[in-house]
């Protein structure tokens, strides 16, 4: 048999599997783009069904940031109407116990987002001057804040709610004592020293004596202070008036965790037998220390 008679005889089963081959591959093809489509119509599907919920984007941006709460609120569920107001009864507490650390975000229900996350607590770090972060992890908060449908009013009551670290506004909402920290030349509002001299007298003299405590109760501890086993020393400037009185007390040095409102508390309680310059009582500057010690943390 000769070479060409059996070329032909092959050509007849090459073509055979050649078409077969053929139509597998463009199978695959018209497979693969099926499911391309089917694929791409299913996220068109997914997108049309979960739109883009600005909302609770903006609220997402307050994970991870150094928040306090502008109320001081010492509820750990609250609610905020839509203008970033507080709902309901809520009771005040110190600065340094109203820091929160938001983890999630979620829309629980329509008109309604609920940020989830713990309390955290401020403590005074003496060597750098500075107020660290400790997260109360076992102290969980919820915040429902009732929004609109509009993301750029949300935004403005997510201001109202939360203070990004301690801006000046937040400042201006503390107790006197917390804002002459912040600015020592702050001046006093009216008050009974108004126009009076006040003197300075740090040590007894031959013709002055300086005020000497009568009567003096202990500061009280805060719940939080006692879990973390927090100690330290509350250092307060203040003036004794001339009938022994403490006022404008104010905080020099702080410890935090809501000891230094504590101590500012007791202080105002105390008496004193006021100044004496050449046989008379006289306003004068104090400072003092109060000085906490370890607690067992409350059962």
């Amino acid at each position: 048999m000769s070479n060409s008679s059996l070329k032909d005889e092959r050509d007849p089963g090459k073509s055979m599997i050649c078409r077969w081959v053929g139509r597998k591959v463009w199978g695959m093809k018209a497979g693969l783009v099926a499911l391309v489509m089917v694929l791409a119509a299913q996220q068109m599907t997914v997108a049309q069904e979960s739109p883009k919920d600005a909302v609770v984007d903006a609220a997402s941006q307050m994970v991870g940031r150094a928040l306090f709460l502008r109320c001081f609120c010492t509820e750990d569920n609250l609610s905020f109407d839509a203008e970033g107001h507080v709902t309901g009864l809520a009771k005040a507490t110190d600065w340094t116990l109203a820091g929160v650390n938001v983890l999630k975000v979620e829309r629980k229900a329509p008109g309604e987002v609920e940020l989830d996350g713990v309390r955290v607590a401020m403590r005074f770090a003496p060597d750098r001057r500075e107020f660290d972060r400790h997260a109360q992890n076992d102290e969980k908060m919820k915040i429902v804040m009732t929004d609109t449908g509009d993301a750029a009013a949300f935004e403005r009551a997510l201001k109202n709610v939360f203070s990004t670290g301690i801006d000046r506004p937040l400042q201006e909402s503390m107790p006197e004592f917390w804002q002459h920290y912040f600015d020592p030349g702050r001046a006093w509002p009216q008050d009974a020293l108004t126009g009076q001299t006040i003197e300075s007298i740090p040590a007894p003299t031959a013709t002055a004596s300086v005020a000497a405590l009568t009567h003096r109760g202990e500061a009280s501890y805060t719940s939080e202070a006692a879990h973390d086993h927090v100690a330290g020393q509350v250092r307060l400037r203040l003036v004794v008036d001339a009938e022994g009185v403490p006022r404008r007390i104010a905080v020099m040095q702080p410890i935090g965790y809501g000891l230094d409102e504590k101590a500012v508390e007791a202080v105002s309680k105390w008496r004193f037998t006021p100044a004496m310059d050449k046989g008379k009582a006289v306003n004068s500057a104090v400072s003092l220390d109060e000085e906490f010690v370890v607690v067992a943390a409350p059962h």
